[in-house]
């Protein structure tokens, strides 16, 4: 992970959107690996899977061999032709998934990765809230973070924020659209972040950091093909164009 700075702040509109109330999760993922696989989509090993055709042509989805230590790892299998999870993960948010990954799921229902203005948006739940738990602060009964489980936990295992998403803060941090740059100072409608870049920008911060790493203003990145123990990523739906406000705050 590679940081970015979270100013200047400024005044950021977003037209409406739907986003999915958790982090995709294993079993979800897999599901749609299944898929996939049967439609040529991907193709699989013991350890990797790699998309077979389209723009994602030749890059890595998953590293299912991925591994920290006994608690921290990918726990979506291949064997036999089939995609499995090993049970009792299937409610884990997906890890070891790449932006590639994230990005080609997205596309196959029609969804997208949040643009990091609409993350920041649906994380401090229309309130300005520092942090995207229920009421704004963070604690242990809040939010997995700072090792508190020294994993990844079950999604709804936490209160939702005031928008009804879960996870907004802690447990992995999740892919965006754009690319990392510097922000602009100026109010901007709609932005979609920098045109070009090496890194993709992470939100939300994870199960092992400090509880400063978790701010809804606090972003993190990584390069595309990356992804790790704690690195998952959620999905969004623009709807319409009903416009709403987001303030970057730097605290």
């Amino acid at each position: 992970l590679s940081g970015g700075g979270s100013e200047p702040v400024h005044t950021v509109t977003v037209s409406s959107f739907e986003m999915s109330e958790t982090e995709i999760t294993n079993s979800q993922y897999c599901a749609w690996l299944n898929g996939a696989l049967g439609r040529g989509e991907i193709t699989a090993t013991s350890s990797n899977v790699i998309g077979a055709k389209g723009v994602y042509g030749g890059l890595l989805y998953i590293n299912m061999s991925g591994s920290l230590d006994s608690n921290n790892k990918c726990y979506i299998f291949f064997s036999g032709g089939t995609f499995n999870v090993v049970p009792g993960k299937d409610n884990w948010p997906v890890v070891y998934v790449t932006w590639y990954g994230a990005k080609a799921f997205s596309e196959y229902y029609g969804w997208d990765l949040p643009r990091e203005a609409e993350w920041e948006y649906a994380c401090r739940g229309g309130n300005q809230l520092q942090y995207g738990t229920d009421d704004g602060t963070i604690s242990s009964i809040k939010a997995n973070y700072d090792k508190l489980l020294g994993h990844p936990g079950n999604v709804k295992l936490y209160p939702q924020n005031p928008f009804g998403l879960y996870d907004m803060c802690g447990n992995v941090w999740e892919w965006c659209n754009d690319w990392l740059g510097v922000y602009p100072s100026s109010s901007q409608t709609n932005p979609t972040g920098a045109q070009t870049g090496d890194s993709r920008v992470l939100r939300g911060g994870g199960w092992d950091r400090n509880p400063n790493d978790c701010m809804s203003s606090v972003r993190d990145s990584s390069v595309p093909n990356g992804g790790g123990p704690v690195i998952g990523f959620r999905v969004v739906r623009r709807t319409s164009t009903i416009d709403r406000k987001s303030t970057r705050l730097n605290s």
